[in-house]
């Protein structure tokens, strides 16, 4: 009876459980600076294969393996690959500020300076996806009279805001 009992839950235990690919950004629009503040939260694990994959060699986020420097230089040129300011008029600056571990999570820190005066921000945010295909990216806006939340696939990577 007991075996009887096993054999009907083997079933259960060998679903496979679904994975969620989710990144989160924070955008702190400063029109005063002329600044746009970025702070993107990844899992460290597939950011980790996302940098891999970015620099073809395997990357450990660990100080101990490769320097600081080189770790947030392939970070920054990741960064600026993948979340990009459209500008109709001039060229933006952007800076890689820097990151942080928390938990399992790895957080980035960047900034887009000396931003054009604008009536319309237009974004793309293709974080990860080159990983994983079912990778959702939120993006919530904060500006000094709203905040509004956009969802980036890798159908919709451009999101637009007026002001």
């Amino acid at each position: 009876m007991r075996f009887l009992f096993f054999v009907c839950l083997l079933p259960l235990f060998s679903a496979s459980t679904h994975k969620y690919y989710v990144s989160t950004t924070d955008m702190f629009f400063k029109p005063e600076q002329n600044q746009i503040q970025l702070v993107v939260r990844v899992f460290t694990d597939d950011f980790t294969a996302a940098l891999s994959r970015f620099t073809s060699t395997e990357i450990k986020l660990d100080p101990d393996q490769l320097s600081e420097n080189v770790i947030s230089g392939h970070m920054s040129s990741y960064f600026q690959q993948h979340f990009q300011l459209k500008s109709p008029n001039e060229p933006t600056v952007f800076s890689f500020v820097g990151w942080a571990y928390k938990q399992n999570q790895t957080i980035l820190y960047a900034s887009f300076d000396a931003l054009p005066e604008m009536t319309q921000l237009e974004w793309s945010n293709t974080f990860l996806m080159d990983v994983f295909p079912d990778q959702k990216n939120i993006v919530t806006l904060s500006t000094s009279g709203a905040k509004k939340s956009f969802l980036h696939t890798k159908d919709r990577i451009f999101a637009k805001h007026s002001f």
